[in-house]
């Protein structure tokens, strides 16, 4: 099944570090360094790729260069994810969901998952390592928005960029 997405290609430090780290107190399956990313619009099959691309490229979207800093806990802790703030990220998921009239009932939050959670073996282990990342600079979030098609296969999923939109 393809799925489309838009995104914005992410490079981590020292990726390698930071799961050895936390393999000790989490179980579960870490996304690939080569699929890390942070979604803007998740469309699924819902539109045609060209009418995404004409719609996608009549707005105006930024892509600012920024870091990951620090980690947190989402959808009652089932995936950790690293931190993104940049208010320009916010003003381009406003431009989507008003060009495709999408009203979403979650509110946005710009973040790159790392690991979808099975099981925490050690919470307050857990907590600690969260908090030791706290200010840590993890990565940056490249200054590119991409429409990818997401092809699931046995071996995870599979990217293939569409198009790098101009910006």
């Amino acid at each position: 099944m393809n799925r489309i997405f838009l995104a914005m290609p992410v490079t981590l430090f020292d990726y390698d570090k930071l799961q050895d780290d936390f393999n000790k107190v989490l179980e579960g399956r870490w996304v690939q360094a080569q699929n890390l990313h942070l979604t803007l619009q998740f469309f699924g099959n819902m539109y045609e790729e060209e009418y995404l691309i004409e719609k996608l490229t009549s707005l105006e979207l930024q892509a600012p260069s920024c870091e990951l800093r620090g980690l947190a806990l989402l959808n009652q802790e089932q995936i950790l994810y690293a931190q993104v703030e940049n208010s320009l990220l916010i003003n381009n998921y406003i431009r989507i969901q008003e060009a495709f009239a999408y009203q979403s009932e979650q509110t946005f939050i710009p973040h790159v998952t790392l690991m979808r959670i099975k099981k925490i073996s050690d919470k307050t282990h857990l907590e600690n390592k969260i908090e030791e990342y706290k200010e840590k600079s993890l990565g940056i979030l490249h200054p590119r928005i991409e429409l990818i098609q997401s092809t699931l296969t046995p071996q995870g999923a599979t990217y293939t960029t569409i198009r790098t939109l101009p910006l």
